[in-house]
This record gives structure tokens, sequence and C-alpha cells, in this order.
């Protein structure tokens, strides 16, 4: 075999590969053997069908197809060891290969595109904004509200009709010129009056009517209406107001506050909800600051991604989005016809946050080997513990298992880049945040979720 390498791009090659006659008839011949071994003839035993027979059988071509079909995948990874790329290969693509002569020389040729290795920039001393964490009162009263409505009541009402914020059990019948509309009828219905839950016109209509009465009243479906035959069509309605409740919050005092914590007066459980939301912004400013302080230092830095290491990594977010919109019970058929997009615009549009990705965890394993970082035995097995403790498993069998399935050096290498983030993170200085630096920070963070991921 001779290979033969010439640079066609940054951080990719043009291998050209020679195979000799003798490999190519080998090859030929081993392939022949094996379509021999599964032939059926009659007048011959399986197996035993002559070679010349077998090879007017199922044509000269089609065998030398199959030949290279097999063999060239072989011959490449041959090829990238001998070349000495093996190990730094991070993809193949425009593959040339001609018609195969069993009997003489093979020459085919083959992109490969090798790992890249960035030219780090200022990595440390990096001015990174960060936010302010302020907690406010009326943040404060805000998540008191909502343990109030966790706990609001609806209490029956005997002596007014209805009002706006009332909830109301009733009887309804809709209809178009008469007739009974599908999916418009129902006993016992409970609605709010003013939550902006059904058609237009509908809830006001409501309003005033006592307990006990009945009312019909007109309306029209919006032109955006879901059932497309009712789209901005007149509709009837005759309402029965069965019963009439109001929403009734319990009150801000020292009860409420033992009713809903361990504490005995309204003051301590201010202060305790105060400690856990600025403890909560804390880390998010934290997480954001981290992922600013990364973004940095990768912009800093010079590297060229490979396309098909960002069509892989465009590839695997897809997958991850598939499993998120499988999560909240869609498929990707139906999210997809929501977006009137198709699985390859998708994939196209995540390359950006693709690329960023890799450029993102060269730049860290980079520093990581300029700064001399490593994770020892003992660290990774306090992490894989730890693991194992939240998981509720055996520490001993979760690391068998990591062994087994060759995911130890991956927790390894993920620890790595964790302390590669935390270098960068330590060793870069807040700076007061702008508007836009926020509106920056949150994005990235969101994009990325670079500190959790590393």
């Amino acid at each position: 075999m001779k290979t033969k390498i010439d640079p066609t791009a940054e951080n990719e090659v043009q291998l050209t590969v020679e195979i000799p006659a003798e490999a190519v008839q080998k090859a030929y011949d081993r392939l022949v053997a094996k379509v021999r071994g599964e032939m059926v003839l009659p007048g011959f035993r399986k197996g035993r069908v002559p070679m010349a027979l077998v090879i007017q059988q199922v044509g000269a071509d089609y065998l030398r197809a199959e030949t290279l079909e097999e063999s060239i995948p072989q011959w490449g990874d041959e090829a990238l060891r001998e070349a000495g790329l093996y190990d730094d290969a991070v993809g193949t693509s425009d593959l040339t290969a001609g018609p195969l002569d069993e009997a003489a020389d093979y020459t085919f040729s083959l992109k490969v595109q090798t790992m890249p290795v960035p030219t780090l920039g200022e990595y440390k001393g990096l001015e990174v904004p960060q936010r302010v964490v302020a907690v406010t009162e009326a943040q404060i009263d805000a998540q008191l509200a909502m343990l109030q409505e966790r706990l609001a009541k609806l209490e029956p009402v005997e002596d007014r009709a209805v009002q706006t914020g009332d909830f109301v059990l009733m009887d309804l019948e809709g209809s178009q010129d008469g007739k009974p509309i599908e999916g418009a009828q129902g006993a016992d219905q409970m609605f709010e009056i003013g939550g902006g839950n059904l058609v237009p016109g509908f809830e006001d209509a409501l309003v005033g009517v006592a307990r006990g009465e009945e009312t019909t009243f007109d309306v029209t479906f919006p032109d955006d209406y879901q059932a497309e035959e009712l789209a901005g069509q007149p509709a009837t309605f005759k309402v029965n107001v069965k019963e009439i409740k109001k929403k009734v919050v319990p009150e801000l005092d020292d009860a409420f506050a033992a009713d809903v914590s361990e504490f005995d007066t309204l003051a301590e459980l201010r202060a305790d909800m105060r400690a856990r939301m600025e403890a909560a912004a804390e880390a998010g400013v934290r997480r954001e600051f981290r992922a600013a302080a990364v973004d940095k230092a990768a912009a800093n830095a010079t590297v060229g991604v490979p396309s098909t290491m960002i069509d892989r990594e465009a590839h695997r977010l897809f997958h991850e989005l598939e499993e998120s919109v499988g999560e909240r019970g869609l498929s990707m058929e139906v999210y997809l016809n929501v977006l009137e997009k198709t699985e390859e615009q998708v994939e196209e549009e995540l390359r950006p946050q693709a690329e960023l990705i890799i450029k993102r965890r060269l730049v860290l394993e980079e520093i990581a080997k300029a700064e001399g970082l490593s994770v020892s035995d003992d660290e990774m097995l306090a992490v894989i513990r730890s693991d194992a403790e939240a998981l509720e498993r055996d520490p001993l069998q979760l690391i068998a298992d990591l062994r087994e399935s060759g995911r130890q050096e991956a927790v390894r290498d993920e620890m790595l880049l964790a302390k590669a983030v935390d270098f960068v993170a330590d060793a870069s200085v807040p700076v007061a945040m702008t508007e836009a630096d926020e509106a920056a920070a949150e994005d990235a963070a969101d994009a990325a979720d670079t500190a959790d991921d590393y």
C-alpha cells in the first residue's frame, strides 16, 4: 500500500491510496468465495459451485463493486494508520473510487478532516460582566402571592349576581341558526369569569346574572379559532347559571406563615424566602459568569472547526431536541409541521450553535493542557461515589459499569473540562454589567448551559 498526503484546506488533507494488485486480487477472491459459500444451484451442493460459474451467475461487475464496498473501509483505515492520521481524523468525505480491475493496482482518494488544534488567545485575567444579585420586596411579595393562590378556596355566593373574578358552574348550549354546535354543549361546566378562556364576549355576558337564572346571548368566534368551520362565525349560547363561587385567598399574617412553612411569623418566612431567592440568584449569576468567561476565552482563540464535526454535533443537537419534544408529548413530525420546516432545515439552523459548542470544548481542552490540569483517580472516585449516592446505587457497581461500558475515561474528560471552566472563571475579573451585557449573558447561558455541561 502506498499513501500520498496533500493538504487541501485548514485541518483537511487529501489522502491518495494505491493498493497493489496482489492485495486487490486477494480481496476479490475473498468476496467471490463468500458468495460461493452462500450460493445454491441445481446439481451442486451448497458452497461447491465452481468459481467460474459463480462469476457467470452473479456477474463480474457486481462482484467487483461488492469487493470495493467491503474493502475500501478497511483499506482506508489502514491508509490512515500508515499516514499517521488515524488518531487525529474526525471525518472523511469526497471519496473518489473508480471501477475495479481485480488483476491490477487500484487507486482511490478521499478527503480527511483532522482534529483542529486551537491557538489560544487571552484566557486569564479576562474582564467579564457580572450581574448584581438583588432580591426586591416586590419579588418576595410575588412569591407570597403564589403561595396565597395555592391555598385559595372557592366559597359559594348566595346574595349577589355574577361578578368578574367569580367561578361559575353552568349548563350551556351553543347553536347556529337553531342547530346545536358540536362541542359547544355541556352540563356542570366550571369557568372563571374574566379568565379569558372562553369565546370573546361570553364571560362579559354572564356578569350580572344571578344564581338559578338562564340567559341567552350572541357571540362571534374569533377569526383564528381552532375549529376552522366556526372561525369568524356568529353563534347563540343559552346558559343556566347553577352556582356562583368567589375565590378567597388567605390573609398574609403569622397564621398563614405557620400554615405554609415551619416558621411561626410572617417576618421569619419572608427572611427565609429572601435567603433562598438570593442563593438561587447567586447560582444563576455564577452560571452566567462562567459561560461568559468561557465564551470570551473561546472568542480570543483561533480555531477552524471542520464541517464534518459541525454536521455531527448539529445532528446530535437535533436528536436532543427530538427527545425534548417527545417528553412534551409531541411527535417530531407534528413539531416540524408547526414550525413549517424540514429536519434538514432545523439541523442547518443548529449548525452555528454546534460550531460554538465544539469550539468551546476544543479551547477548554487546550487550556487544560497549557495549565497542566489533570483529574486524579481519587477525584474521579469521589465524584462517582457522589453520583452513586444521588442515584441510590452501589458505588463499586457504578464504577464497574462505567469501566465495562468504556465511560470511565469519558467521566475523567468531563471533569477535566469542568476544571478548565473553573480555571478560566476563577482567573476572570468581574466588571459592572450593562443592559446589553445582561441580555448577552442570559442568551449565552440559555443557549449552551456551559457551566453545567463542563
